[in-house]
């Protein structure tokens, strides 16, 4: 297998590798006592959301080399029984997993045991307890590994394993972590090239409760800069790990960021990350939900400058992002979410309209029912394109210089609470 080399120093380069998840059985097997635990506010109809997935997988590989699923990954780091044993038992520890539990995903081939990690095991009928059970699971669906972004980033040529702020996602960090030490195309890392690691000495017993840190709040604004939300799911604390690691590379001469921008945000639902209020779409655009971003809001975003270039970080206050990003030469234009009405601002950041995600400068993917977020992008020069005409026809060529906006089916995705930049990791991209 072809070692894949990390790159990621830009939100808009053109995307040459990416890892999504195919939201499947996990996802059929939620019952609604379980989704407020499972962070869901429905429950999705399985084949619908599969289908709009396979067509948002598509728009994607019209642009990227390769579109990977995480699912897949994980089953070839498994292929070893080694692995596969040491991770059963590293998930024993990192989430009380019973003996009983165990036993079963021991005698499963690697395969077996991967989609089983990952899909959840119900209780036996046969189990004359089975219905006393919580939620009738030995072992817990994990439907939230969809939403790819969050439990690891590719930050520059490195890599963030993240810690989840939630129960519900606790599992998907070590899987994201065996992924990038086992699988053979990622065995030439070294620790070196991992910025952030909470789960290693969670483990380990070296420390008791891990700060949280989630990839939706991290955006690789450019070589030089990056934006992370102190949001629901990310703290201060963990920010601080984060920056710190990126300061001692640039101090050896190895990594090229200079800041990091420290986006202070409400901590409630609405806005549970950083990409659900801001993505950069462009060289020099960027889709915003407005309150936050607009000098003036009684709602502004303070920021935090971080500079990385020292001997010891140093902190500087402000506020309003844009302004922060254009004194050190990122020039933002911003396009509002909702476009100018605010009622619409509010319900279409609610269904991910700011949760872009570009594949090349200039060319988007976000959801269809986001249609007054699409009229601002019309007027600021966008292609609006359909993703079944897009897929239906082989003249257009996303990559002709024009601006898009391919607008994916989304009826039941959106209802899982999460946008097109939600669901994706990007592994590498174009630096411009």
């Amino acid at each position: 297998m072809q070692p894949i080399q990390l790159s990621v120093f830009s939100e808009t380069g053109r995307l040459r590798q990416v890892v999504v998840h195919d939201p499947g059985s996990e996802t059929d097997l939620m019952v609604p006592a379980m989704m407020e635990k499972l962070l869901f506010d429905d429950i999705l109809y399985g084949p619908q959301a599969r289908e709009e997935h396979a067509q948002f997988r598509k728009v994607l590989a019209k642009v990227a080399d390769e579109v990977l699923d995480i699912q897949d990954l994980f089953i070839e780091s498994l292929a070893d029984e080694g692995v596969k044993l040491r991770f059963i038992e590293d998930l024993k520890k990192l989430v009380n997993l019973p003996e009983e539990t165990c036993s079963v995903l021991r005698a499963m081939d690697s395969r077996s045991a991967g989609a089983a990690i990952i899909t959840g095991l119900p209780w036996p009928e046969s189990q004359p307890t089975h219905w006393q059970r919580e939620f009738d699971y030995q072992l817990n669906p994990i439907p939230n590994l969809l939403f790819m972004r969050d439990p690891a980033a590719v930050v520059g040529d490195g890599y963030s394993v993240n810690s989840m702020a939630t129960w519900a996602r606790q599992r998907e960090p070590l899987i994201l972590s065996y992924v990038f030490r086992h699988h053979p195309r990622f065995r030439h890392l070294t620790d070196n090239d991992l910025w952030f690691d909470q789960v290693t000495p969670l483990i380990k017993g070296e420390i008791r409760m891990p700060v949280s840190l989630e990839g939706g709040d991290i955006l690789v604004l450019s070589d030089k800069a990056i934006a992370v939300g102190v949001s629901e799911r990310t703290t201060t604390d963990a920010l601080n790990i984060l920056a710190e690691s990126l300061r001692q590379d640039y101090a050896r001469g190895e990594g090229t960021f200079e800041h990091l921008f420290m986006v202070l945000m409400p901590k409630k639902r609405s806005v549970m990350h950083l990409d659900t209020v801001f993505t950069r779409i462009h060289e020099d655009e960027c889709l915003v939900y407005p309150p936050y971003f607009t000098d003036g809001s009684n709602e502004l975003l303070n920021v935090v400058k971080v500079d990385l270039r020292h001997e010891e970080l140093r902190f500087t206050h402000g506020a309003n992002l844009l302004r922060a990003l254009k004194e050190v030469g990122i020039d933002l234009k911003p396009i509002f979410c909702g476009g100018a009405d605010r009622i619409m601002q509010q319900r279409e950041q609610w269904t991910d309209g700011a949760n872009a995600f570009a594949l090349a400068p200039g060319v988007i993917t976000s959801y269809k029912r986001n249609r007054a977020t699409a009229e601002e992008l019309s007027k600021a020069g966008y292609r609006v394109v359909e993703a079944a005409e897009l897929l239906k026809d082989d003249a257009i060529n996303l990559l002709d210089g024009s601006k898009y906006l391919v607008q994916i089916e989304s009826s039941e995705l959106s209802r899982a609470r999460g946008g097109p930049r939600c669901m994706t990791m990007p592994l590498s991209r174009d630096r411009r």
